[in-house]
């Protein structure tokens, strides 16, 4: 009799088997899925933030560009015949008395 037994609970024991390697394959997918998931977002998030990186470096070369041209010398000279009224040595200066 007990080898009826045994027989018996062969099949169920099978069937435990099976249930649990499903529901393990199935947690699996879901995990990977899931990550998936997050990597999408991630390299989204990653391309975004390279977009970033590229205009804050524009912005820093026209920053710089600005800096050269308000150290140059025509920059100084503008700056000081229109708000100093300066004028280069041997340059004469006419001043218009007239209102219009």
């Amino acid at each position: 009799m007990k080898k009826d037994i045994n027989r018996k609970k062969r099949p169920f024991d099978k069937t435990i088997v099976l249930f649990f390697m499903v529901l393990f394959f199935i947690a699996v997918t879901i995990g990977i899925a899931s990550q998936l998931k997050i990597y999408g977002q991630y390299k989204q998030e990653a391309e975004e933030i390279l977009v970033q990186i590229q205009e804050e470096q524009e912005k820093n070369a026209e920053y710089l560009r600005e800096k050269e041209y308000y150290n140059s010398d025509d920059y100084i000279e503008k700056v000081a015949r229109q708000q100093l009224g300066l004028v280069m040595p041997n340059e004469i200066l006419y001043v218009n008395n007239a209102k219009n």
